[in-house]
C-alpha cells in the first residue's frame, strides 16, 4: 500500500501547480483527507477514496462540483479497460527498466477525480515515489488555465521551470520544487500536460519512497525529458474516453491572472501601507503575491482567487471542512471566513510567522491569503507582521472580489 504521506507530498505539488489555495491550507486539507482514507479503507466502505480524494480539494476535474476551470458537464462513460491496474501497467510501461512495487491505482470506476495511479519506481539508484493523475481542462487554454504556468519562485524554492507550448498547441510545465527551510526534506519534480482539446496528465515524483526521510536518491528518477514522454504519451488515450464534455465553461471562468488580483488587493489595502509587486513577472492563474511595509515591518502577502470554487452542491458545508483553523465565522458582508497562525514548522507552531485567512464569499469566491513575516512565502521570520490579522480578514472578505 503507498505511503499516505507520499501520496499528499506529490499532490501538494499538483496543488502548487493548480493553485486553488496557497499550498499550505491545501496540504493541510490533503493530510486530513489522506486519514479519511485510511479509515475508509480499513473499514472497507470505500476502497476507491484514494489519493484522488484530494483532488476535490483542488478542483478535481471529472467532478461536476469541481473548482472554477472544470468542464460544465462531464458524463462518465463504461471504459472497462481502464482500471486502477491499467494505470499502473501504463505508467509502469512507460518507465525505464527497473523495480517497480508500493502500487495502488484508481481506473474509470474512481469516486473522486480521474484515473490515476501511485508506484514506487526504483531504477536501480534508489525509489522515487509517483503519482500520475488525468483529468479535463475548460475550453479554450488560455493565460488563466491552472496548471499551464510555472509556480511563482517566491511562493516555493524551486531549481527551475520549463514552460514550453508543442505546435499542436499542447502545453508542457514541468517544475523543480527544491525543499523548503522548515519543511519536508524531499525534492519534487512535477510534469503537466495540457492538450489543446482540454485533457490533461499530471506526474509528479520525489526522491524519496515515502516524501520524508530517509531520501532514497539524489534527485527524483526521471530526467526533465523522461518526464516529458511519460504525460505526453499517446499511451494515455483511453483514459480520456472514459469522460466525455457535453459543454464547456465559457472563457470567463478561468482563473484571474496576477496583475488583476494586485489591482483589487492594492486597491484595498490602507493608504499608509507601502506596496512592493517585485521585479519578477508574476504569471500564476489564481495567484499573485506582494510585499508590503508598514512603519518598517515587512511582510510577504500570498493571494489566492477562485471564482465559482464549487458550483454544486454545499460550498459552505465542503468550506468548513477543508478550511484549517476551525469552524467558519460569518462576517456582516454575508462571507464566511477562517483564520489561523503556523509557526516555522508544523513541530514548532509558535512564535507564529505565518497569518492564514480563508474566506468564501456570498457569490461562491473563495479568496485565501497568507501573510509571512519575511520576503518570501517560504522563509518567514518570529515578529510582528505589516497587516493585522484583522486587516487581513477585511482584505480577504471584501466583497471587491467577487465576479
Amino acid at each position: 500500500m503507498p505511503s499516505d504521506n507520499a501520496v499528499s507530498e506529490l499532490l501538494r505539488d499538483a496543488a502548487d501547480l493548480a493553485p486553488d489555495t496557497p499550498g499550505e491550507m491545501l496540504a493541510d486539507a490533503g493530510e486530513r483527507l489522506g486519514r479519511r482514507r485510511v479509515l475508509r479503507r480499513r473499514a472497507a466502505v470505500a476502497a476507491a477514496a484514494g489519493a484522488a480524494v484530494t483532488l476535490v480539494a483542488l478542483g478535481g476535474i471529472a467532478v461536476q462540483s469541481g473548482g472554477a476551470n472544470a468542464p460544465a458537464a462531464v458524463r462518465r462513460t463504461a471504459n472497462p479497460a481502464v482500471t486502477g491496474q491499467f494505470m499502473i501497467d501504463t505508467l509502469t510501461s512507460l518507465l525505464p527498466p527497473g523495480r517497480v512495487d508500493d502500487t495502488y491505482g484508481e481506473g474509470s470506476d474512481a469516486q473522486f477525480g480521474g484515473p490515476f495511479a501511485h508506484i514506487a519506481y526504483d531504477d536501480g539508484r534508489g525509489a522515487s515515489a509517483m503519482t500520475v493523475s488525468t483529468d479535463w481542462v475548460a475550453l479554450p487554454i488560455g493565460p488563466g488555465t491552472e496548471g499551464t504556468q510555472c509556480v511563482d519562485p517566491t511562493e516555493r524554492p524551486t531549481a527551475g521551470c520549463t514552460r514550453t507550448v508543442g505546435t499542436d498547441g499542447s502545453i508542457l510545465v514541468i517544475q523543480k520544487f527544491t525543499p523548503e527551510p522548515g519543511g519536508g526534506p524531499t525534492s519534487t519534480w512535477t510534469a503537466i500536460w495540457t492538450g489543446s482539446d482540454g485533457r490533461r496528465v499530471r506526474l509528479s515524483e520525489l526522491n524519496s519512497r515515502t516524501a520524508g526521510l530517509p531520501l532514497t536518491r539524489t534527485e527524483p528518477a526521471l530526467s526533465v525529458e523522461q518526464l516529458a514522454a511519460v504525460v505526453s504519451s499517446p499511451a494515455w488515450n483511453p483514459v480520456f474516453e472514459v469522460f466525455a464534455t457535453s459543454t464547456n465553461t465559457p472563457a470567463s471562468s478561468q482563473l484571474p491572472l496576477p496583475d488583476a488580483i494586485l489591482a483589487t488587493a492594492e486597491s484595498l489595502l490602507p493608504s499608509d501601507v507601502q506596496r512592493d509587486r517585485g521585479s519578477t513577472p508574476q504569471t500564476t492563474p489564481g495567484a499573485a503575491h506582494l510585499i508590503v511595509t508598514v512603519d518598517g515591518r515587512t511582510s510577504l502577502l500570498s493571494i489566492s482567487v477562485t471564482p465559482q470554487w464549487m458550483r454544486d452542491g454545499n460550498p459552505r458545508s465542503l468550506f468548513a471542512d477543508l478550511a484549517t483553523g476551525g469552524q467558519p465565522t460569518r462576517t456582516q458582508s454575508g462571507a464566511d471566513v477562517v483564520t489561523s497562525t503556523s509557526g516555522a514548522t508544523k513541530s514548532s507552531p509558535t512564535p507564529p510567522v505565518r497569518w492564514l485567512v480563508d474566506a468564501l464569499l456570498p457569490d461562491g469566491t473563495r479568496v485565501s491569503i497568507s501573510e509571512n513575516n519575511g520576503t518570501t512565502g517560504y522563509d518567514a521570520q518570529p515578529g510582528n507582521p505589516a497587516l493585522t490579522l484583522d486587516q487581513l480578514t477585511a482584505l480577504a472578505a471584501a466583497t471587491a472580489w467577487q465576479h
